[in-house]
């Protein structure tokens, strides 16, 4: 075969496998060059190539082509080329999801956090426990985790509060930040010492008169003692399984 063999899409590009790429660099360059020849006749609007870490020697050898970087992971890299002016190029994943537990005890008191990294330069930001959502993770499961982590307290879920959205996120993404209110099941602290410099059951009156505490984070918590927030449901027949949805509504 003296060309790239790739699969078309829906929208008019066309995609390379890692298990079609040649063994040599040589033939890669000689299939590249042909397959480009297709292509173009073929009216494909964008190519896809997707390299492998251990392919990375060709890597020079599509920017030499016009390829571009788009996105990657930690054993690839997939390149773009734009065969028609115009073609639309769909941008990869721009923004990072993180959760926060809001969680009241029976005593009325709000479980809070103060992390490391911020212990110099933000003395007083009490807040909830939470973080950042691993790959394919529930904000659900994500958000009992995270609060489980870092203090060691054991919740389920109660119902989602609220989302903070903005453009100001880790390696320049957007975030959006999910509150869920969560019941605890155990009180005793411990913390995460790796991560937090120390955590507290706060009196919630206390949290709300203290003018040093986030504006979003009074906010959210005074929306949370109002309303019930959303509940977590499955619609069934809505995906072939609940591992690959999240729905929150009012009931």
């Amino acid at each position: 075969m003296n060309y790239l063999n790739s699969t078309n899409n829906q929208y008019g590009g066309t995609y390379v496998s890692p298990k079609n790429l040649p063994d040599s660099s040589d033939a890669f360059v000689s299939q590249l060059n042909e397959s480009l020849k297709i292509w173009q006749t073929q009216k494909i609007k964008v190519v896809w190539i997707k390299i492998p870490n251990a392919r990375a020697k060709l890597l020079p050898l599509l920017y030499q082509a016009g390829f571009m970087n788009h996105h990657c992971d930690v054993n690839f890299m997939m390149l773009t080329l734009r065969l028609e002016d115009g073609a639309v190029i769909p941008p990869f994943a721009k923004h990072t999801i993180g959760v926060g537990g809001l969680v009241i005890n029976d005593n009325n008191e709000l479980l809070t956090v103060r992390e490391k990294d911020h212990i110099k330069t933000h003395p007083h930001n009490w807040k909830f426990p939470g973080g950042m959502l691993d790959p394919y993770e529930h904000i659900e499961d994500g958000v009992i985790r995270e609060v489980l982590e870092e203090t060691n307290i054991q919740t389920e879920f109660h119902s989602f509060i609220g989302f903070r959205h903005h453009h100001q996120g880790q390696f320049n993404t957007s975030n959006i930040y999910a509150v869920c209110r969560l019941k605890p099941l155990t009180l005793d602290i411990t913390i995460q010492e790796s991560e937090i410099f120390d955590a507290k059951w706060f009196p919630i009156d206390d949290y709300l008169a203290d003018e040093k505490i986030g504006k979003y984070n009074h906010h959210i918590l005074q929306s949370a003692l109002k309303n019930q927030g959303l509940e977590s449901i499955n619609l069934p027949g809505y995906m072939s399984s609940v591992q690959d949805y999240e729905v929150f509504i009012t009931q």
